[in-house]
């Protein structure tokens, strides 16, 4: 009894040590991240204006919203910008991966060439890319595709829904896709050498020796980056704003797009705020989606 009595006060000292080392991430997490979400979710049952009285009107914003018309078409932009740029990222990170895991001379640039863009702002990124797709004849690309014979007439880049979206999908997955490269260069370089041996000795080609050898080894890292991927990609405005503006004609808005539209150009933060709980509960279920996905189909090749 001695014993145990003696061993509480010195568990209890560790047990609030601990809490105490986790306090200033505890009251940083609450200030910036659950205090600004129940705020959203207040302000979200209400006519909420700067210039106007607050007035309490329930879930009016919510069912606006949903009989928007306006707001149906920004979610399809985004749900089909997600289920092409998230896998197409996925698939570039890990193909370069495997490139960069075979040391060579020239590497350490080549990882830094392909990591550097995402530590850069999105304002001189996207008004560099934007110079680059300009849709006159001196901008970059129609000056180079004209002098190469490709074209004729310089093309409108963002005149056209598909090659808008193009562009866009183009830039976002290149401005985001080094992070992920660091990522599975990390997973790709824990998986023993000896399995890959092994395989070979078996008949195993490239594309067997990834299924049965690559894919389980990675999956932890793959699921952290589908997450982060269909996160970024239901965050999606930088891009659309600065490149496009959101046409041609509001094709390339999306819902942060139209999330920003209506909290800073209506000054109507209250509709705002649901929309923000509308796109919450999108990327919830989008994620869910692609992770079951993705378990499914680590699991079978590993059953």
């Amino acid at each position: 009894m001695t014993q145990s009595h003696s061993k509480s006060p010195r568990r209890f000292r560790r047990e609030v040590g601990s809490w105490l080392f986790l306090l200033p991430h505890l009251f940083f997490f609450a200030l910036f991240v659950v205090v600004p979400l129940v705020f959203g979710l207040v302000i979200s049952f209400f006519n909420w204006s700067l210039l106007k009285e607050n007035v309490f009107i329930g879930f009016n914003n919510y069912i606006r919203t949903w009989n928007d018309s306006r707001f149906w078409p920004t979610v399809q932009h985004t749900v089909i910008f997600a289920i092409i740029s998230v896998p197409l990222t996925i698939i570039v990170a890990i193909l370069f991966a495997h490139i960069l895991k075979k040391k060579r001379f020239g590497q350490l640039w080549l990882l830094i060439a392909f990591v550097s863009p995402a530590f850069f702002g999105s304002v001189g990124i996207l008004s560099s890319w934007k110079w680059i797709f300009a849709s006159f004849p001196s901008g970059l690309a129609n000056y180079y595709l004209n002098k190469a014979g490709f074209i004729n007439n310089a093309v409108s880049w963002f005149g056209s829904t598909s090659v808008a979206w193009g562009v866009i999908i183009l830039v976002t997955v290149w401005w985001i896709v080094g992070f992920s490269i660091l990522l599975y260069l990390g997973a790709l370089q824990r998986i023993p050498p000896e399995q890959y041996e092994s395989a070979k000795l078996d008949g195993a080609g490239p594309w067997k020796r990834f299924i049965y050898i690559t894919l389980p080894w990675i999956r932890s890292v793959l699921f952290f980056d589908v997450v982060r991927q269909a996160i970024l990609a239901f965050g999606l405005f930088d891009q659309a704003y600065i490149l496009s503006v959101g046409g041609p004609a509001g094709t390339t808005r999306t819902l942060v797009y139209y999330l920003y539209l209506v909290g800073f150009e209506r000054q109507d933060f209250g509709r705002a705020a649901a929309i923000s709980w509308y796109i919450f509960a999108i990327v919830l279920i989008f994620a869910v989606i692609q992770l079951v996905l993705v378990t499914k189909s680590i699991r079978s090749t590993e059953g």
